[in-house]
């Protein structure tokens, strides 16, 4: 059918032409096409897939489609850079009405998901039917699939118990043929869910982590030390070698931060509203918040400026929870989120002071 081809290659044809692209950019050959014109191309590659994806969605609907189609479709247009949330949803509906998901194997269940969280876009009907087919065909999953399933849920803060509990002892037994950053993943992704499996976390996880300390990258590092961060909030006693700590942390607490206009213009109040405040405070955890603030009874409190980024769907990403949890716990200091979209309902000082100091107030803090 003409809208499943014009879908299946705007997809593909994006995904092509911007690894060129990247090819391009990374090669140390020098480059025929001047900077500012690849940077134009790449954009017409994102514009006529998105124009595309549009027409398809007017041809006709998605009963053509078989698992592996819509699997492609979304994993291509995630790669691509292109969430498109329309195509997304129409794709989420139609697969979350389907009767039944036998035809969906582990891998197209593992690339759907992972494609919906890289895309940022959260459907929860399509997410509670993949993982519910999921834990039914537990066993049949790959290392790579379980750590791209479980790091999905993770990021879109979709936590299906059933889903943790059913896969951890299989990734116990697999745990030799798990890569450094299927370990990373799958350790972060437990971390944000807070399902405890001293069955799967134990010394043997460790000695696989040691194993591969010299192969994680930066981002890899900095999961395991929210993964070290979890361990001590459930008191374990797991911990992993010294030196990888030492590197875990360091990649954690490394990370670059920069100062935006909202942040600016929260702190900017809340000095205006008389109150003593901190910016950038670095905790022992590791984590850095906007602004520790000292309010009238003598309590600091962590405001975070939580912008777009933060969440999906207006609803707080994994990574938000998982900081939030974890200052409230490891630090004992209470977070005091500020969401972007309330901020922006407010039109001047008058009501984003009264907004601050109710955030602030006992009773307020969320």
């Amino acid at each position: 059918p003409q809208g499943r081809r014009i879908l299946s290659c705007s997809g593909r044809l994006a995904v092509t032409l911007l690894d060129w692209t990247a090819w391009i950019r990374s090669s140390h050959r020098s480059c025929p096409i001047p900077p500012g014109r690849l940077l134009r191309l790449e954009c017409r590659i994102l514009s006529c897939s998105r124009r595309l994806a549009i027409m398809s969605l007017d041809c006709d609907s998605l009963d053509s489609f078989n698992s592996q189609n819509l699997s492609n479709t979304v994993w291509a247009f995630a790669t691509a850079g292109e969430s498109h949330p329309e195509l997304f949803n129409k794709i989420g509906n139609h697969i979350a009405g389907l009767a039944s998901l036998g035809s969906f194997n582990p891998q197209n269940l593992s690339i759907t998901v992972w494609a919906y969280a890289t895309a940022r876009v959260f459907h929860s009907r399509l997410f509670e039917k993949l993982t519910t087919e999921a834990v039914a065909k537990k066993d049949h999953f790959d290392e790579q699939g379980v750590s791209n399933l479980l790091w999905a849920c993770a990021t879109v803060d979709y936590i299906d118990e059933r889903l943790f509990s059913a896969l951890a002892p299989m990734i116990g037994l697999k745990l030799d043929k798990c890569n450094e950053q299927e370990l990373a993943n799958i350790a972060w992704a437990y971390s944000v869910a807070n399902t405890p499996r001293q069955d799967l976390f134990n010394e043997g996880y460790v000695s696989a982590l040691a194993s591969n300390e010299k192969d994680f990258s930066a981002e890899g590092l900095a999961q395991l030390h929210q993964w070290q961060l979890w361990q001590q909030e459930l008191k374990s006693g797991i911990e992993l070698p010294q030196s990888l700590q030492a590197k875990c942390r360091n990649a954690f607490t490394s990370h670059g931060f920069s100062e935006s206009k909202f942040q600016n213009d929260v702190v900017y109040e809340l000095k205006a509203a008389g109150l003593d405040l901190d910016e950038e405070a670095l905790f022992g955890s590791g984590y850095r918040i906007d602004a520790l603030v000292k309010v009238g009874d003598g309590r600091k409190v962590a405001v975070e400026v939580d912008g777009p980024s933060h969440f999906i769907d207006r609803r707080p990403a994994g990574s938000t929870t998982l900081k939030h949890r974890q200052v409230a716990r490891l630090d004992r200091i209470q977070v005091v989120p500020v969401p972007y979209w309330e901020w922006d309902n407010l039109k001047n000082s008058e009501m984003k002071q009264h907004y601050l100091h109710l955030k602030l107030s006992d009773g307020q803090i969320t």
